[in-house]
């Protein structure tokens, strides 16, 4: 069923004019064309217009389990957005450049969040990552929230979570964190991975590089059908993050003119390489992209601790801090000769 999606796709044409998309049977009309997690065709697409759709009438704390790189803090911004109460503040809270103290009283303390935010929505970007107290506060809060909702009286601000929703781990190592989790289940939503719905690659590309494009003053690209199937074949491990990455890669690379395959990252070009090309590899070139792909994973997985990261991939960290710099400087070398 995918496979055929990714076909019929393909077979587009790149540059006709498209309609702009709007999400309707919410309080409010909402254009679609900015935010990148509605683009394609599949099945878990519709599903989430539709969750925001109904979502977005209620008033309870809501829960987006997904990858990272997928655009979460676009649906919350959608699902306010789409609400009656989208003249209300929206705040959004990076959780990870906090400490605990500093995070709770961000949110709970006097002037907090919580307390100024009205009928507004507050995001907060990974729950299950919370300190064990600040999870059991918000649990504590969500519980309020529901009584409050009951009786009749004000309910304070739309919470809205994201995490890297996995059982099992979340389970043995943090019960507070799995139980808040099952308690804001029934009113969440599960984004899948680019790679179990390739089909939605060719319209995110297209979508990605026109927009690419235009911030960078660089006209018009049309990416060629040969390099719309690379992409939809790679399993883009930092989903929308990473694919858009390998778009600004090549369209910085030319003029207003085609994307074909040889401007694509070779870690993209030769992922599934069964022979080398007559017009050989460069191999070199190949290690490193591969090898700098692998770290910048790590990182990712890791909010950019490298200790972490190092032990992720079998290195010691001053081996990691080493080839960090190496890319760094190489990074330097390019912008410099450009």
């Amino acid at each position: 069923m995918a496979t055929e999606a990714v076909e019929k796709a393909l077979e587009r044409p790149s540059l006709k004019p498209r309609p702009a998309l709007t999400l309707v049977g919410s309080p409010r009309a909402l254009s679609l064309d900015n935010y990148d997690c509605f683009i394609g065709v599949s099945v878990n697409v519709a599903a989430l217009k539709q969750f925001i759709s109904v979502q977005a009438m209620a008033h309870t704390p809501t829960l987006i389990i997904s990858e990272r790189g997928l655009r979460q803090e676009q649906v919350a911004r959608a699902l306010h957005n789409a609400s009656e109460n989208s003249g209300q503040p929206f705040f959004a809270v990076n959780a990870h450049s906090l400490d605990g103290d500093a995070l709770h009283n961000l949110l709970f303390g006097t002037r907090g969040m919580i307390e100024t935010c009205g009928r507004g929505t507050i995001y907060v970007n990974e729950l299950t990552r919370l300190p064990g107290l600040l999870q059991q506060r918000f649990a504590a809060h969500i519980e309020e929230q529901r009584w409050r909702a009951n009786s009749g009286r004000h309910q304070g601000p739309r919470l809205i979570f994201a995490t890297e929703w996995n059982p099992s781990e979340i389970k043995a190592e943090n019960r507070i964190a799995y139980g808040l989790v099952e308690m804001l289940r029934p009113s969440g939503f599960t984004i899948k991975p680019l790679r179990e719905r390739s089909e939605d690659i060719p319209y995110l590309a297209r979508r990605l590089a026109e927009r690419i494009a235009k911030r960078l003053s660089k006209g018009p690209h049309e990416i060629t059908p040969g390099a719309l199937k690379m992409l939809s074949d790679y399993p883009w491990e930092g989903n929308i993050d990473e694919l858009e990455a390998a778009l600004e890669s090549a369209i910085c690379a030319t003029q207003p003119q085609l994307i074909d395959e040889s401007l694509l990252p070779s870690r993209v070009r030769y992922a599934a390489l069964k022979a080398i090309p007559s017009s050989g590899i460069d191999l070199p070139q190949m290690v490193d992209e591969f090898e700098r792909g692998l770290i910048d994973t790590a990182l990712r997985q890791t909010n950019n601790n490298q200790t972490k990261a190092a032990t992720l991939l079998g290195l010691r960290v001053q081996t990691l801090n080493m080839k960090l710099k190496r890319f760094k400087e190489k990074d330097e070398d390019g912008n410099e000769e450009e």
